[in-house]
């Protein structure tokens, strides 16, 4: 008889039969009023149809969620879930984010442009005041003359200038407003000859600011408007004055003056007969001249001298080797030369390579000695590969005749209302 099962239960068991009642019961009871929430409610009268819509599509959803828990034990359909499926973005969405994501880089490359050239224009101050202290000191005892001092070696941050020459107030004349409106402008060289291989620049459009500061009597006799009007308005961080080629900053030039004052630009020629006349010419007929030939990854150009059989590689110069070049040149001729090393100079500057050897004093010499001939088509090929604006033009005399020249560009190609 002891080994007979027992069939009245015990404490415990009595306690997890309780147990399980209580959730069972309680799960019926939530779902019972679950189903009286979603299936017997009475939406008042006055709710907005909006909001009947959402309840309605939340009361079916809840509705389906419940039955595939019941049938399958887990609701695997997305369109029921609380966060529906991600879809396509369409066109105009689409072109919103893209604006947005530009004007974040570009907000964030204005903060980084304008921190670095906080710290240019702080350490420029700072070599200006110690080169007007450097001025000021007394001359050196005649007990100390004999004593050999080491002077302080210069650190040379732009082209050709020490920062004992470089003027703080044209640096900072010089900074772009990344706030402000511009235009995307195509670059005839279309970017090959710079390191980022971009084919169009950011311009901002000019604006009584620039007329204001670059009509200043001192900055036009120092011949730096030019250049702080191109830096002002080039809205690149990489790309400035002296890093372009002659033939995009004429781009440049000629689309500032059209946006800014119109492009008719009213100019005096001479007729056939030599006289005088006054016409008015359409920038926006001038023509883009594409690169005559294909540079490598460098920019570089490959050119074979006809008497020398010498093979090279070369550059074009930008705007600020030919500044650095017209320096040297009146250096010298402040100091006594009688001959004109233009030429010269300006060969030793394009040329990179001479058969393979990148030696500067190698370049120096072979420039120097070069013949005439090779130098002379050297500089037609130079030119018959330049990008650019062709500004040779053909002008309608009051004769009914015509007449080829070139476009004129002075000062009073950006500033006519001013009589400069």
């Amino acid at each position: 008889m002891s080994n007979r099962p027992s069939v009245v239960p015990n404490k415990e068991q009595k306690e997890a039969a309780d147990e399980r009642s209580k959730k069972a019961a309680f799960e019926a009871e939530k779902a019972k009023a679950t189903n009286e929430i979603y299936t017997n409610s009475v939406i008042p009268k006055d709710t907005p149809m909006g909001h009947v819509d959402a309840v309605e599509l939340m009361r079916s959803r809840t509705e389906e969620q419940i039955r595939l828990k019941k049938e399958l034990g887990i609701v695997q359909e997305p369109a029921l879930s609380e966060t529906p499926p991600s879809r396509p973005l369409t066109r105009n969405e689409q072109e919103v984010n893209d604006i947005m994501k530009k004007a974040e880089e570009q907000i964030k490359l204005r903060d980084e442009l304008l921190a670095r050239n906080s710290e240019q224009i702080d350490r420029y101050q700072k070599y200006q005041q110690e080169s007007e202290q450097n001025k000021t000191k007394k001359e050196i005892p005649k007990y100390m003359q004999n004593t050999p001092v080491q002077q302080p070696k210069q650190v040379v941050e732009s082209y050709g200038q020490t920062p004992s020459t470089v003027n703080p107030y044209i640096v900072e004349l010089s900074q772009p407003n990344f706030n402000s409106p511009f235009d995307v402008i195509p670059l005839p060289s279309e970017g090959k000859l710079y390191k980022n291989k971009k084919p169009n620049v950011r311009v901002s459009f000019m604006t009584t600011a620039d007329e204001n500061i670059l009509t200043s009597p001192n900055l036009l006799k120092s011949g730096e408007f030019l250049s702080i009007l191109i830096n002002r308005k080039l809205l690149e961080p990489e790309l400035r004055y002296k890093d372009l080629h002659v033939g995009d900053r004429n781009a440049l030039m000629i689309w500032l003056r059209a946006t800014g004052y119109g492009e008719m630009y009213p100019v005096t020629i001479l007729d056939e007969n030599g006289e005088p006349f006054e016409t008015e010419l359409n920038l926006n007929d001038l023509k883009y001249k594409k690169l005559g030939a294909e540079p490598d990854e460098e920019g570089l150009f490959d050119y074979k001298f006809p008497l020398s059989k010498a093979v090279i590689k070369f550059k074009l110069l930008t705007c600020g080797d030919l500044d650095e070049l017209e320096s040297l040149v009146e250096t010298e001729k402040e100091n006594g030369s009688l001959v004109n090393n233009t030429s010269t100079y300006m060969m030793e500057r394009a040329i990179v390579e001479i058969n393979g050897n990148r030696d500067k004093n190698i370049i120096h010499d072979f420039a120097s000695n070069l013949r005439i001939r090779d130098a002379k088509d050297f500089r037609a090929y130079l030119e018959s590969i330049e990008s650019g604006i062709d500004l040779n033009i053909n002008v309608r005399t009051p004769g009914g005749g015509s007449v080829a020249t070139f476009l004129p560009l002075n000062v009073n190609f950006f500033w006519p209302d001013f009589g400069l």
